[in-house]
């Protein structure tokens, strides 16, 4: 749900602390957010599944129990540690902004959107326009190009390392020609998609639903959130 932007700049932040294979990593914090015809969904490779938010019961959560016992024998790997800080990065946001911005009625359905300045942006149940979407992701997206600006992103570099890894996934939906249409995009086009406009460039850290600080904590506790939950594990071979 946040931008790779914010993924990789929390996964450079946290790996200062946990001290992995940064290629492995930082390229695992990519894995969930799979590309067009790879052979699973992103919902089932983030793990959502049927469980309800406590505080908004339309919304799903990731079975993070399900990941950890699905990857029980392959946590010693930083690519399968990457892939679990991006679900647990993803969680983390979800739950702020479905128990901060959305709008209910009694029976739960989510009707509108509080915008940072008090207003109600009001949807209809179904959300056909996928306005809830728009909305969430548009914050990050721009607080993720101010971090890549501020040079807080680092991109993996070794293909060869991540191609000889990722046989570890369940079950193993990436492959070579994946992998390398991803580096493509990282190398050629994710600077392009990180350039600020002359709006953003003029009215810094306009966003919609948070504040600028705001978006900074949150920052701030997801990345202690990964370390610590990371930190957890019993890690034999961190360096793999």
């Amino acid at each position: 749900m946040p931008s790779w932007s914010i993924h990789l700049a929390i996964a450079k932040e946290a790996n200062k602390k946990l001290k992995l294979n940064k290629d492995l990593f930082y390229y695992g914090n990519l894995i969930p957010d799979v590309d067009k015809g790879t052979s699973i969904s992103r919902y089932d490779a983030h793990f959502y599944d049927d469980i309800p938010f406590p505080k908004c019961p339309k919304e799903n959560m990731i079975n993070i129990d399900k990941f950890l016992s699905t990857y029980k024998d392959n946590l010693d790997n930083p690519l399968i540690l990457g892939y679990y800080s991006h679900i647990l990065i993803d969680n983390f946001f979800n739950n702020i902004v479905y128990s901060n911005c959305w709008i209910q009625n009694s029976n739960n359905d989510i009707i509108g959107i509080k915008l940072k300045n008090g207003k109600i942006k009001h949807i209809d149940i179904n959300d056909t326009k996928k306005i809830r979407r728009k909305y969430k992701h548009k914050d990050f997206e721009l607080y993720g190009k101010y971090l890549y600006q501020d040079n807080k992103v680092e991109l993996p570099t070794n293909k060869n390392i991540i191609l000889s890894n990722i046989s570890e996934l369940k079950p193993n939906f990436l492959n070579e020609e994946l992998v390398t249409k991803r580096f493509n995009y990282l190398e050629n086009n994710f600077k392009t998609f990180n350039k600020l406009n002359l709006f953003e460039k003029i009215f810094k850290h306009k966003y919609l639903l948070f504040s600028k600080e705001e978006l900074d904590n949150i920052y701030n506790n997801c990345i202690k959130l990964i370390i610590d939950e990371i930190s957890k594990l019993e890690l034999k071979n961190k360096d793999k």
